[in-house]
């Protein structure tokens, strides 16, 4: 079984690197160990609910980072996305919710590899499920995820903005709102990553009302309303338990409403929890920027409702001005950043975005994250 879309990744060569490649002729025999199914042409699927490697200790102490190029089974609403867990030498390192042919990285620190002969390498996947089941295919396996590529290599230094390239960079970041503009940045720097307000109508208020109840009840069937967009084009979902108003990118007959009404309450939940897991993590950038200028004792209470969860830093994006030129990143407080772009899209037109405009602005302020 193929997947539909597997974009090619490059890897880069690197100091104390492993590379371990799923392709038919490719190395993963030497490292694979329960969990498998034979490798295809372009990958090789998962087999049953976890899934394991087993690779050799490096030999150079220091903070590693493992690079997974992968895609998953899936099959509409009946299995709209498969979720991954990571662990090595039974540390967990990783969980994500996988819905496209993509790239994820996890960090691995020395000291979960430091003391054993071996990297031990744990994929967990749930959802596994056989095609015959889900689709009809004439394929009994159980599977989930078709991985592509490994990386494993040792991070002498943090990289740095400049060297990183655009689509790893912007899957650094996380838009907060108030509307879908940077969730469009990042597809259009090739990145996808899975958000749950990427492309919602987030004023602060509703945010504030969210983070303070940990987003509980989202997701909820009776709080779920699909409705159609005023241009009679697409579907536009409300969130009636805070007032979010976002797009789930179907147009008027792709779908119906009572498919589209299925398929949220399904993927609202999982959206909430790994939003409640990256804020306690704090390894990402959130954006937010609002559809006026904003006070700046609202954004840091939107900040300290942030770091309520952990030490996530906010890039609050405004205009530039006479002071702040198009580009420039400083940072006013403990987890806040502030931007100046040379223009937001406009209302109209979420898609009339300033590209360079934020490229500059996200590569500032990875350089001033810490």
């Amino acid at each position: 079984m193929r997947l539909e879309a597997e974009p090619r990744f490059e890897l880069e060569q690197a100091a104390d690197a492993l590379i371990v490649d799923f392709r038919a002729g490719g190395n993963s025999a030497v490292y694979r160990r329960s969990g498998w199914a034979e490798p295809e042409p372009e990958h090789t699927w998962t087999i049953g609910p976890e899934s394991r490697l087993e690779l050799p200790r490096p030999t150079t102490p220091g903070a590693y980072r493992m690079v997974l190029d992968l895609g998953p089974f899936i099959w509409g609403r009946d299995l709209p996305v498969q979720r991954l867990t990571v662990s090595v030498n039974d540390r967990a390192i990783g969980d994500f919710f996988i819905r496209e042919v993509t790239r994820i990285e996890c960090a691995v620190p020395w000291e979960a590899i430091a003391d054993s002969e071996r990297v031990a390498v744990a994929f967990r996947h749930p959802g596994a499920a056989r095609p015959c089941d889900v689709s009809g295919a004439a394929d009994h396996r159980e599977i989930a995820l078709a991985f592509q590529r490994l990386l494993l290599y040792r991070q002498a230094d943090p990289p740095t903005a400049e060297i990183l390239p655009l689509d790893e960079l912007m899957l650094g970041f996380e838009s907060l709102g108030e509307n879908c503009e940077f969730g469009l940045v990042q597809r259009r720097c090739g990145a996808d990553p899975l958000g749950l307000l990427r492309f919602a109508s987030a004023p602060i208020p509703a945010l504030l009302s969210a983070l303070r109840a940990r987003f509980e009840g989202i997701g909820e069937s009776d709080q779920i309303d699909v409705r159609i967009s005023e241009n009679q084009l697409e579907y536009l979902v409300f969130d009636k338990c805070f007032g979010f108003l976002y797009h789930p990118w179907v147009l008027i007959g792709e779908a119906s409403a009572k498919g589209i009404h299925r398929r949220e309450a399904k993927q609202l939940p999982l959206l909430r929890r790994k939003l409640i897991e990256d804020l306690e993590e704090g390894r990402k950038i959130f954006v937010y920027h609002g559809m006026q200028p904003l006070p700046e004792p609202l954004v840091r209470r939107l900040v300290a409702a942030l770091r309520v969860y952990g030490p996530a830093t906010l890039l609050w994006v405004e205009l530039h001005n006479h002071e702040h030129p198009a580009g420039t990143v400083e940072r006013i407080g403990e987890g806040l950043l502030k931007g100046y772009i040379d223009r937001f899209a406009p209302g109209e037109n979420a898609h009339d975005l300033s590209l360079g405009g934020w490229i500059a602005l996200c590569r500032a302020a990875w350089q001033k994250r810490r």
